[in-house]
């Protein structure tokens, strides 16, 4: 099998969920057997926002010393280390085409340009603005294919976006698939194109070729890791109820971001733990990859729906609690002893649609 596969995604994004399900999907693909590699496009929005030189943020800063200040003192310092180090992730583990910065640059060598996983059909990541190459808007080869794996959106980017649109982009692709059955079902309302439903890259992958990214603790005493993006958990009355449970059981409450400035510190932070509290579908899926004790938070927002569906596949639903149950709650350790073989079935599928690219 030489098929030639150039991935489309958010790999340029200083972000632990997207950069790992990069690795995770080019690793999955190149263990299929096919020549996978990540094309280097560089869209416009990702590369402002990720990078460390914020030139509108000095031009602001020039009638607002403070926030000048606090730039060039707190916050640049911080993305610098954050972007070299992701750029030494990619360097060293992403197999990259030589950059791409517009859509008729697209290398031409590809036999299929698989278009995901991530938030590629979602508007937000792009300044609301349409990315016409997410959509598969260019110029490509005589025999080669464009396709989808486990792409995401919201239900108003796709409003937004809009029927006439979409019908026109997904003749595109010869197969699509979404990592939501919801995104899937409205896909199909709008355009009568159906696609199939997968598992998020990094759920393909298991337990040892996560481990073998993983170098060692970064804590060295016993601590109970957050990692929250919501609302409901990522404000300073419920974080002082989480150090409240800390100091009950004796744990040093970490923040993710506060430690973890890679992806593979990321890991690193899930890995040694020994509690983790979640309000993130990638913190909750690492956690369960490394049968870990964990308790993840329903949301208000609808952040939420990804995890909980995945903890009901798995049958473990019992990890999802809401903030009024961490006053009450005890620390218990999951019951893994089927989740193997669920998550295993769930991979088939997952599988199945890779292999016959």
């Amino acid at each position: 099998m030489n098929k030639r596969i150039g991935i489309i995604t958010y790999h340029r994004a200083d972000n632990f969920g997207a950069m790992l399900q990069c690795y995770a999907l080019q690793e999955i693909l190149r263990i299929i057997g096919y020549d996978a590699m990540v094309i280097d496009y560089r869209q416009p929005f990702t590369e402002l926002i990720y990078s460390p030189w914020r030139l509108d943020i000095v031009k602001r800063g020039l009638v607002a010393p403070r926030l000048l200040g606090g730039y060039l003192f707190k916050v640049l310092p911080t993305l610098y280390k954050r972007h070299k180090l992701y750029d030494r992730f990619r360097k060293k583990h992403l197999r990259c085409t030589k950059p791409v910065k517009m859509a008729q640059d697209m290398p031409q060598d590809i036999n299929v340009y698989l278009i995901g996983s991530d938030q590629m059909w979602s508007l937000h990541p792009t300044n609301d603005i349409i990315e016409p190459v997410y959509f598969g808007d260019f110029p490509k080869p005589m025999g080669s294919s464009i396709q989808g794996y486990a792409i995401s959106s919201n239900i108003q980017s796709l409003h937004t976006i809009g029927t006439d649109y979409l019908k026109e982009a997904t003749k595109r692709f010869k197969r699509l698939s979404f990592r939501e059955a919801v995104i899937r079902d409205e896909v199909e309302h709008m355009t009568g194109r159906h696609g199939d439903v997968v598992l998020d890259p990094s759920l393909l992958l298991n337990f040892d070729e996560w481990d073998k990214l993983t170098t060692g603790p970064i804590i060295k005493k016993p601590y109970l890791l957050t990692y929250f993006l919501s609302n409901d958990t990522d404000n300073p009355e419920f974080r002082e109820l989480v150090r409240d449970f800390g100091k009950r059981n004796e744990l040093k409450v970490v923040d993710m971001f506060e430690i973890a400035y890679s992806p593979i510190d990321f890991l690193n932070a899930i890995k040694y733990a020994s509690v983790v509290f979640a309000a993130s579908f990638h913190a909750t899926a690492f956690c369960i990859l490394f049968r870990k004790t964990f308790y993840a938070f329903q949301s208000s927002d609808g952040r939420d729906i990804r995890y909980i569906n995945l903890l009901n596949e798995l049958n473990i639903g019992d990890r999802l609690i809401t903030t009024c149950d961490i006053n009450t709650l005890r620390i218990r350790k999951v019951d893994y002893s089927k989740t193997e073989a669920d998550l295993h079935n769930l991979r088939q599928n997952s599988f199945n649609y890779l292999k016959s690219l």
